[in-house]
């Protein structure tokens, strides 16, 4: 078994490794999902916004478009989604925006530093949530809110067990339980705030599912967390492909794949 540091290494060459083509195409639920993120804040226009997990930027470009007084300043510990992330504020002319490098279980930040605080789909990746959760409110002002997104359980469903069995008969060793299936209930969010100590937790949950076509599928699974998995398969990897192609092809309809993408909007109040 990995220990947490070993995945954390794990987790950051992967996304190294996928940024060019991170949340493009039949992933663009990222970005739409971004954009709920900025709007969900209902935010004046002058405050400081901390975005953790920042990836290429998915949630902080929307931010700082609504922050013409304000500034985003963006973490990620991919150096490759950050430098993503810059190209993309460049070609929109956002200056409102600080990219730096840091683990979230780690922030240098002063306490009370940041208005509000979000995390697009980067909590799961921490064994502690409750600890990583509380670590991101202490940068908050108190009344501010922390906000995060992650997957309701049923997301990907029925591909992505398919996808894991296929990869256990291949021999890799798959956990029984993805990181964001560990905050897809109501109840695990709630007991993930209430440790964290963080109050007025409110959950709104978005169906944002699409269409997509059978091989835009793999196109998911390639340019996203299951790379790691993936790599692992070696010269066996078309061969997994082709096979794992054909045993979803059933589930396509005359308009393509559906691709279940149901999010949950969780918030939290910074009480002191």
């Amino acid at each position: 078994m990995q220990d947490e540091e070993q995945r954390k290494q794990l987790t950051q060459k992967t996304f190294n490794t996928v940024a060019k083509d991170y949340g493009l195409g039949p992933s663009r639920f990222f970005h739409s999902s971004g954009q709920v993120m900025a709007e969900l804040l209902c935010l004046k226009g002058d405050e400081h916004i901390l975005d953790v997990a920042s990836g290429t930027g998915a949630t902080a470009l929307p931010l700082a478009r609504n922050l013409p007084q304000g500034h985003v300043t963006a973490i990620d510990f991919s150096t490759g989604m950050l430098e993503q992330a810059r190209i993309k504020a460049m070609v929109e002319g956002l200056s409102n925006l600080t990219f730096e490098s840091h683990d979230m279980t780690q922030l240098p930040f002063a306490p009370h530093n940041f208005d509000h605080a979000t995390c697009a789909f980067g909590l799961f990746f921490v064994d502690d949530m409750s600890g990583a959760l509380k670590h991101i409110a202490n940068t908050v002002k108190p009344g501010g809110k922390i906000l995060i997104s992650g997957f309701r359980g049923n997301s990907f469903q029925p591909m992505v067990k398919l996808l894991l069995d296929r990869f256990r008969s291949y021999g890799l060793e798959i956990p029984q339980q993805m990181g964001w299936q560990r905050m897809a209930k109501d109840t695990q969010l709630d007991e993930i705030f209430n440790k964290a100590r963080l109050n007025d937790m409110n959950i709104q949950n978005r169906s944002m599912g699409y269409h997509i076509a059978l091989e835009d599928w793999w196109d998911i699974v390639w340019n996203a967390g299951f790379r790691g998995f993936v790599e692992q398969l070696d010269d066996k990897i078309e061969e997994f492909n082709q096979a794992h192609l054909k045993e979803i092809l059933p589930l396509c309809g005359s308009n393509g794949l559906w691709l279940e993408i149901d999010i949950n909007f969780t918030s939290g109040i910074k009480e002191f």
